[in-house]
């Protein structure tokens, strides 16, 4: 009879590392074939002794060895069997790790692209609202200028006026000449100043016009650089970030390499076997399943009860007497 093979108990599909499990017996239907062959070659063993000089005798030991050569092939072919599972398994991983990558790049490059629009916003927010005020202040400017200038009078001075008083002193003295030489002189001088108050009220209207340009200017250039400056830090972020990102899957791609590497060279388990096998022992060979379910989930997550609709107003009202169901 051939032995009884041991099975696990229970085991979750995703907690496994293929049919061997690395486990002292082996895989159960090689074993099986194995154990068939043991009781083969030992009955055809048994039954060539018992012939003693028998010429079948030669025959039986013939199909012993024949049977006894089969075991070592059942064993090359349970060998590359749990290489093939093994391999696929790893490739799995690797697949699941690069699914992984995927969904955090898509979540990291939503999350930044999101912080940089909110800096965007924030950034263009500001300039309206400097350009608001630059507006409500260049309006200030012009009322105080309107209001200056109108209140600005032509005064002549004290020499056209002591020119004008002689030129009548003189026409009334009949002195036309000398008056007429007075009158030449103090159009002169009161065009000299007419067009100086004129330029005075052409600076009184501009200079205000000028030093607040300047100074809004300034302001407006000072406020660019300083958005420059906060957005091409927020992208340098970024940057150091999605650095940083593509080394841990870099480092997490080592680690699975590696664990994967040395899967062919791990001793088998010693000891009792684990019927419910868990992670956090060789959790290296299975990090591309652990990272693409931390991100991904897995069949046995629940709903957060924060994320859930809200329950309707018509499920809530409840009249006494009135049946639940």
């Amino acid at each position: 009879m051939p032995k009884a093979i041991p099975t696990l108990i229970a085991e979750k599909p995703s907690y496994s590392r293929g049919p061997d499990g690395r486990y002292t017996f082996g895989v159960a239907s090689f074993q099986t074939t194995i154990g068939d062959l043991k009781d083969q070659t030992l009955d055809m063993s048994t039954t060539a002794q018992t012939m003693g000089q028998k010429s079948d005798a030669p025959k039986a030991y013939l199909s012993a060895g024949t049977s006894f050569a089969e075991i070592d092939v059942v064993r090359q072919q349970e060998l590359a069997f749990r290489k093939r599972e093994e391999q696929s398994r790893q490739d799995e991983e690797n697949t699941n790790l690069s699914k992984a990558y995927k969904i955090e790049k898509s979540r990291f490059e939503a999350e930044w692209a999101q912080r940089i629009e909110q800096v965007e916003r924030e950034c263009d927010e500001k300039e309206r609202i400097l350009k608001e005020v630059h507006e409500i202040a260049r309006r200030a400017v012009e009322k105080e200028i309107t209001k200056k200038i109108g209140s600005m009078r032509y005064k002549a001075s004290s020499v056209l006026l002591g020119m004008e008083d002689t030129e009548r002193k003189l026409a009334r003295a009949n002195e036309f000449k000398e008056a007429a030489e007075v009158a030449s002189r103090c159009n002169k001088q009161r065009t000299f100043e007419q067009g100086e108050f004129e330029r005075a009220k052409s600076i009184a209207g501009t200079r205000p016009r000028i030093t607040c340009n300047e100074q809004q200017t300034t302001e407006m250039r000072n406020l660019v650089q300083r958005n420059h400056s906060v957005r091409m830090s927020v992208r340098r972020e970024k940057d150091q970030a999605y650095t940083i990102f593509k080394q841990k899957y870099r480092n997490l791609e080592a680690d699975l390499l590696h664990s994967h590497a040395i899967e062919y060279s791990l001793r088998p388990e010693i000891g009792p076997v684990q019927t419910h096998k868990t992670r956090s022992t060789q959790s290296s060979t299975f990090r591309g399943t652990l990272k693409y379910e931390s991100l991904a989930g897995t069949k046995f997550d629940v709903p957060d009860v924060s994320r859930l609709e809200a329950i309707p107003d018509a499920a809530l009202k409840f009249t006494p007497g009135e049946p639940l169901y």
